[in-house]
């Protein structure tokens, strides 16, 4: 007994081709900025003794920027030792997602002023945790609910800890601390207590 042959239809080929539906997040992401920069970086090998020293500095840089936007808790660690996967963590902490998109954003810049150009981004919707990952180093600002939840620098807990701070400047809280005490002036000062009489 012999099947009946059924008609095989072939999908037909259409120039046409229908643009993919977009979620008002997507289209939110795709608004605000690149989750990846627009040229591509080389990608380099730890034998270049100059490069490590150049993400190096520029990881300090990101630091430094953190610091100026008043993070807290910032720290450089090295992970050359720990992981073949990137050299150096940044980590940071903001105390809104205001000041998390701020810093962010300054050092989105000024890195692509120094022509390194971020893989990607992570996070810059939500703000408790934008990951900047430069390949060699990545940048990691988080809430400090966020910090305390996810620890990094105990589970990356062996690694050194880098100094970033030029000790040439001046730390930005200290600075406005001591611009707001008034000078010493010569005499007393108007909030000495006057000395007792009864003596």
């Amino acid at each position: 007994m012999t099947e009946p042959e059924h008609e095989t239809t072939a999908p037909s080929l259409t120039t046409e081709t229908s643009e993919p539906k977009l979620t008002s997040k997507q289209r939110r992401r795709s608004a605000g900025h690149d989750v990846q920069d627009a040229v591509p970086p080389n990608a380099t090998t730890r034998a270049q003794p100059e490069r490590m020293a150049l993400a190096l500095e520029h990881a300090r840089i990101c630091a430094r920027i953190a610091d100026d936007n008043r993070a807290r808790d910032i720290l450089l660690l090295d992970l050359r030792e720990a992981t073949p996967l990137v050299d150096f963590f940044v980590i940071a902490t903001a105390s809104s997602r205001r000041q998390s998109h701020a810093i962010a954003s300054e050092i989105d810049q000024e890195m692509k002023q120094l022509k390194e150009y971020k893989l990607g981004i992570e996070g810059s919707e939500e703000g408790r945790w934008i990951l900047i990952d430069y390949g060699d180093f990545v940048v990691h600002i988080l809430s400090g609910e966020a910090r305390a939840f996810y620890a990094l620098e105990e589970i990356w807990g062996d690694a050194p800890r880098l100094e970033w701070q030029d000790i040439e400047r001046p730390h930005p809280a200290l600075a406005d601390d001591r611009a707001a005490e008034p000078a010493p002036e010569d005499g007393p000062t108007p909030e000495a207590a006057p000395e007792s009489l009864d003596a």
